[in-house]
């Protein structure tokens, strides 16, 4: 697995009430605080006091630091010597968090940075043309699905037989419990399934030209441009695609097909920051800005294009709100020297 996460670090957030996640939503934001750099001595001793308030404070707060605790270095993170700053007594408290995240969330909403100018209004019209032609053939899809989430909505379905899907943004589905088997057919988009257990139906989710079957167990399925990923959070999942053997997914095992490929484990899947969108949140584990980019295109109606090769390959680790997701803009600004231009309905990073 990548990172070395276990399977106990993989599921840890999970069964969280909504006391829990405001506890744990607390516990990151002052984490990401403590390793901004710019934290004092202080800051970790009121940590240590808001930890001690009771045994689900202490909960999240350790839940917190396991998370953290499996990203990535950043270039900074390495050279940074604000451990040496803390008092002892909260030393312990340092070695257990997660090297500096490249910003911590602030602001909100996009902002505009650049004035327009007419070449980049220009290329924002043309592309806008093309987005639109290349979409078509979806929306059309989409229209005729079952259950259907909208860029920037989240939903969670009761199913007809107690299982529960929670749809990431921009996702789509329909299904078929008419027969011996429970069929869910992903247009596109992410689902997380809590799958009721009933071993005469099998609970099967068909993506692209593959399935993953299952009886009673938590698994998400994402259609991601030409193949398909298949993550199991409990249980076991048997993943085909008539392209080979079947793939056999336990607790903490990602798997991944395309047409004319067999199944086969995804070694470089971040199990530990998997459905983090659930909590509101977008999670890098020393991710390249292209792919950082395009899971946070997911989460808004606005186009972002990165203009520059060299960027998309700097890698980006950090914890950011989906709500602030220019955040992720200025930390880019602030770190790589690039520079953010806003158009309509077009950012443009350069």
């Amino acid at each position: 697995m990548a990172s070395g996460i276990s399977t106990d670090q993989a599921t840890v957030l999970q069964g969280y009430d909504d006391d829990m996640i405001a506890l744990s939503d607390q516990a990151i934001e002052r984490l990401v605080r403590l390793h901004s750099g710019d934290a004092t001595s202080s800051e970790f001793h009121e940590f240590d006091i808001w930890r001690a308030q009771s045994l689900a404070h202490e909960r999240a707060a350790r839940d917190a630091e396991g998370l953290l605790g499996a990203l990535g270095e950043t270039e900074t993170a390495l050279h940074a010597n604000w451990r040496d700053m803390v008092d002892p007594q909260s030393a312990s408290i340092a070695r257990a968090i997660a090297k500096k995240p490249l910003v911590q969330a602030r602001s909100r909403g996009f902002i505009r940075r650049r004035p327009i100018v007419s070449a980049f209004a220009g290329l924002a019209a043309m592309l806008m043309l093309m987005i639109a032609g290349l979409e078509v053939g979806d929306i059309w899809v989409r229209y005729h699905a079952d259950y259907v989430t909208e860029t920037g909505q989240y939903q969670s379905i009761e199913l007809p037989d107690g299982s529960v899907a929670h749809m990431n943004t921009a996702s789509a589905f329909s299904i078929d419990f008419s027969g011996d088997v429970r069929r869910i057919s992903l247009v596109s988009g992410e689902v997380i399934f809590d799958v009721a257990k009933d071993a005469d139906h099998p609970f099967i989710v068909a993506a692209l030209d593959g399935e993953a079957m299952a009886v009673g167990t938590v698994y998400g399925v994402r259609i991601e441009d030409d193949h398909a990923e298949v993550t199991v959070q409990e249980g076991i999942v048997e993943v085909r695609n008539g392209a080979g053997p079947a793939l056999r997914l336990s607790a903490g095992e990602q798997g991944a097909y395309q047409s004319g490929q067999a199944p086969e484990i995804n070694a470089d899947a971040d199990i530990a920051t998997y459905g983090s969108w659930q909590r509101g949140k977008l999670i890098f584990n020393s991710q390249p800005l292209g792919t950082v980019i395009a899971e946070a295109q997911r989460h808004t109606s606005e186009r972002i294009v990165v203009a520059r090769d060299g960027l998309r390959d700097m890698k980006v680790t950090g914890v950011f709100e989906i709500a602030r997701l220019d955040d992720l803009l200025q930390s880019i600004e602030q770190t790589t020297g690039a520079h953010v231009i806003e158009l309509p309905l077009l950012t443009v990073i350069y």
